[in-house]
């Protein structure tokens, strides 16, 4: 069986093609839990908790809102030194293909790049609008073959 997911590696600024955009802004994960939960409520039943204090040193979660809350987010992950993994990259569905994901993707690689870490993201094969994103804002597809 075949690896379901491709991975993706940014490691420098000038590799990055980032758009600044008004519509991304950050969030804190104890003033706005009440809305990540609402959020995620719509993907999944499983409860979205905040992560424990040592795991916020590595940068906020970014998202896209309108008047009913947000409608696109992204929550940077560290699982490896030396790089920070894009994670959580969702968008409701009647609010896709507006530009969003890329725009939550890049202001967030923006952020790890400048940190001094490498940007690096994890989707699943079949995912096709999140992969064309991470290519869409320069990143490398990794460690992958196609079936």
């Amino acid at each position: 069986m075949s690896n379901p997911f491709v991975y993706y590696r940014l490691d420098s600024a000038k590799e990055l093609r980032h758009e600044e955009t008004r519509a991304v802004r950050d969030l804190d994960w104890h003033r706005d839990l009440a809305a990540i939960q609402r959020f995620y409520a719509r993907f999944t039943d499983t409860p979205v908790n905040p992560p424990d204090e040592t795991d916020l040193t590595v940068g906020a979660p970014l998202a896209v809102m309108d008047g009913n809350g947000i409608v696109s987010f992204a929550i940077p992950f560290s699982f490896h030194e030396g790089e920070t993994e894009i994670g959580a990259v969702a968008t409701v569905p009647e609010q896709r293909n507006k530009g969003y994901c890329k725009a939550l993707i890049s202001e967030m690689a923006l952020r790890i790049l400048g940190g001094g870490k490498a940007a690096v993201l994890t989707t699943e094969r079949t995912n096709l609008p999140m992969r064309a994103a991470a290519r869409a804002i320069g990143m490398r597809e990794i460690n992958s073959s196609e079936p």
